[in-house]
């Protein structure tokens, strides 16, 4: 379990600034080649298989879809019966998050070039997701962070996508990895390498930094379907 605390400077620089990235595009029928699901809660858990760690002031919990049927056909189509619903109070921005551990002795995933989850919001001040990847630079299939600067990753690269939540119902989004910044510079080699090679695991780690609408509040939202695409 690994807890990774937010600057609220960082926090502020990015609503200050209104950046949010690309948007990310949306689906369109026939460019799905392959799916890696991370995750689609359809076990009515997220604490096995893949287990998902939380950090600080979220509450993440599975629940029954039943009560979820607004937005997108194509997303409400591809649901399941369970989504995680993740609420959480702001501070200074910042409420907490969930992350997991991605790697799979054997799968490449160097061949993903999407990353791709459907979305329930609750329209504007849903609240915002910063979606994190790390790969492993020091070939020991693990993320070493510094508790002493703020659980900042040691030797392994930090890809790094922020996502506004503003709409209501489902919406299934999809980022291209190109799309992701490197966030620590200087740390690790700064190349997207996905790749188990040379005793590297690739990509090891993904986390939701969950972020308020307002610098203080409440947010919520459901995620599912949490995977890695390949589109042409």
């Amino acid at each position: 379990m690994r807890k990774v605390l937010f600057f609220a400077m960082v926090i502020v620089l990015i609503f200050a600034s209104g950046f949010a990235g690309p948007p990310p595009q949306e689906q369109k029928r026939g460019t799905e080649v392959d799916v890696y699901m991370i995750d689609d809660f359809e076990d009515g858990n997220y604490t096995s298989n893949p287990e998902w760690w939380k950090f600080d002031n979220v509450n993440p919990n599975v629940v029954d879809n039943s009560s979820y049927q607004k937005g997108d056909p194509a997303s409400i189509s591809k649901i399941g019966k369970y989504s995680l619903n993740i609420t959480g109070n702001a501070s200074d921005w910042y409420a907490g998050g969930i992350g997991t551990y991605i790697a799979r002795r054997g799968v490449d995933l160097s061949k993903y070039n999407t990353l791709q989850m459907d979305i329930y919001g609750n329209g504007v001040g849903s609240g915002t997701i910063k979606i994190e990847l790390n790969d492993d630079d020091n070939n020991n299939w693990q993320i070493e962070q510094d508790p002493n600067a703020n659980f900042a990753n040691i030797y392994d690269d930090k890809f790094t996508y922020s996502l506004i939540v503003d709409w209501s119902g489902w919406k299934r989004v999809q980022v291209p990895i190109s799309d992701f910044i490197d966030e620590n510079p200087g740390v690790g080699d700064d190349i997207w390498d996905p790749e188990q090679s040379g005793g590297s695991g690739g990509l090891v780690q993904m986390q939701l930094i969950c972020i308020g609408s307002k610098k203080v509040g409440m947010l919520k939202y459901n995620i599912d379907n949490v995977s890695l695409t390949v589109k042409k």
